[in-house]
């Protein structure tokens, strides 16, 4: 659900200026009601976990730019979103990579005025389509810090097999 909703959140930003509202279908879910395994937040009387797709969606939201870019070139089976923060001189890239092989990436920003001073890589890859976060093991859908290099225009990272990932780009100051 993770890999589903990184991919439609690509997909609305794409086509932000046509889309008014979206949302989705369950927010919360009791444990007890297992065919309904798709909420957002799942909980029972001793607490709550969240789902794969609502960990994608909160790293989407911490990581949105109002203005979306252009991105030119091939990306494979990758897919990828590059947007803007003008005002807090932030590029922002986010991927979703919805095969079982790894990727390796190389980006060139191609702009002018904006020099990339340093890269973050929030990144959501737990290993298999199978990891899921429960009550037992909250954790296993999480962010984690990835590796990220720059040079000069251009970046370099690895997106992981089954992974979403975001990227954040400062300008140099």
């Amino acid at each position: 659900t993770g890999l589903y909703a990184g991919a439609l959140l690509n997909t609305f930003e794409k086509y932000g200026a046509n889309l008014t509202i979206a949302g989705p279908a369950l927010l919360f879910r009791h444990t007890s009601a297992p065919a309904w395994d798709n909420a957002f937040i799942n909980f029972n009387h001793k607490g709550y976990f969240t789902a794969p797709n609502y960990v994608v969606m909160k790293l989407w939201r911490e990581h949105f730019a109002p203005e979306r870019l252009t991105v030119d070139g091939d990306a494979g089976p990758l897919n990828l979103i590059a947007t803007r923060d003008q005002n807090a001189g932030k590029l922002i890239l986010k991927a979703v990579n919805q095969t079982n092989t790894d990727i390796s990436v190389t980006a060139t920003l191609d702009g002018p005025g904006f020099t990339p001073a340093t890269a973050d890589f929030a990144l959501v890859a737990p290993g298999n389509l199978n990891a899921r976060n429960s009550m037992s093991q909250p954790n296993v859908v999480k962010p984690v810090s990835a590796n990220v290099t720059l040079d000069k225009q251009a970046i370099h990272f690895t997106m992981p097999a089954y992974s979403a990932g975001a990227i954040t780009i400062s300008k140099a100051k």
